[in-house]
């Protein structure tokens, strides 16, 4: 199967923060479990109605850091496992250097 990606993902275990721009301004927890400069996949739970295409804000917990990173993207697939969901955010802007050294 071809790779499409620009960038390659990681694997990781963040602890995030997310709302959608036409739902419930307030925010739910998430954890990301992989991250490119330009997208996350996450795991979330969610009584909102959810589609391709939304726009999500995300705020990521930085290991040793005081101040969360704060992305916004669009979900590009989604899929219900078990009670959660997990999806692909592509994210509007490249993470630039100093965000991807303290998240990638």
């Amino acid at each position: 199967m071809e790779n499409r990606r620009r960038f390659n993902r990681c694997l990781t275990q963040l602890e995030a923060k997310y709302f959608l721009k036409k739902g419930e301004k307030s925010w739910k927890e998430c954890t990301i479990f992989n991250i490119s400069r330009n997208g996350v996949g996450m795991k979330f739970q969610t009584g909102e109605d959810v589609s391709i295409g939304s726009t999500v804000h995300l705020e990521i917990a930085v290991p040793m850091e005081s101040v969360p990173i704060n992305v916004e993207g669009m979900l590009k697939w989604i899929k219900k496992v078990e009670n959660d969901f997990i999806g692909s955010i592509e994210l509007t802007e490249v993470l630039d250097d100093v965000k991807w050294s303290k998240l990638g």
